[in-house]
């Protein structure tokens, strides 16, 4: 039962960060800057529900050695 739970909402927890995430780099790209698609340039379109402590966190979370 409790593999289900986290299984759950471990997917729901991924997919509201490739949500964030998806929706910074359209932001870079709807403001025309080149090279949307790199983390360099999305990293300032942080969304407003984000706490400004936990973006940074995030970003280093998706760009380290683990991650990839």
């Amino acid at each position: 039962m409790f593999q289900l739970l986290i299984s759950r909402y471990g997917s729901r927890l991924r997919d509201f960060w490739y949500e964030v995430q998806k929706k910074a780099k359209k932001t870079a790209r709807d403001k025309g800057l080149q090279g949307w698609n790199d983390m360099a340039v999305w990293r300032d379109f942080k969304p407003i529900y984000i706490p400004e402590d936990l973006w940074p966190r995030y970003l280093e979370h998706v760009t380290s050695e683990r991650f990839t």
